[in-house]
């Protein structure tokens, strides 16, 4: 499985020095690697990055929502403790802090990394 921890740290430093950069690479990213984990083909990055900018920032409010929820899924079915983090990550995303919103989605998906066995 090619799916890494990322630091939450790194990733919205990394995000806010490439001046976005990172971030778009993160959309793209994060969807494939959900795939991966979840033995899903409900994502496509490339799909996720175009859509993101011909619909200027709107289905990225919604993708915010969408990978939350994969994750709360995936906790789910591994038996962790499930939080509401799609609700808060798509209001992040709606009050134009889509950074915070990202970094909780990475810090989730680090939870279920630890929790599955390769």
């Amino acid at each position: 499985m090619n799916v890494k921890k990322r630091s939450v740290g790194a990733v919205l430093c990394l995000s806010i020095f490439t001046c976005g950069i990172y971030y778009i690479y993160l959309i793209y990213k994060l969807g494939e690697e959900l795939n991966e984990v979840s033995c899903s083909n409900s994502n496509n990055g490339v799909i996720d990055v175009l859509l993101t900018f011909f619909t200027c920032g709107l289905y990225g409010i919604y993708w915010h929502y969408k990978i939350a929820r994969q994750i709360e899924d995936m906790e789910y079915n591994l038996g962790m403790r499930v939080g509401s983090i799609s609700i808060i990550c798509l209001i992040l995303a709606v009050l134009m802090l889509p950074l915070i919103s990202m970094a909780i989605n990475q810090s989730e998906l680090n939870h279920v990394l630890d929790e599955v066995t390769y």
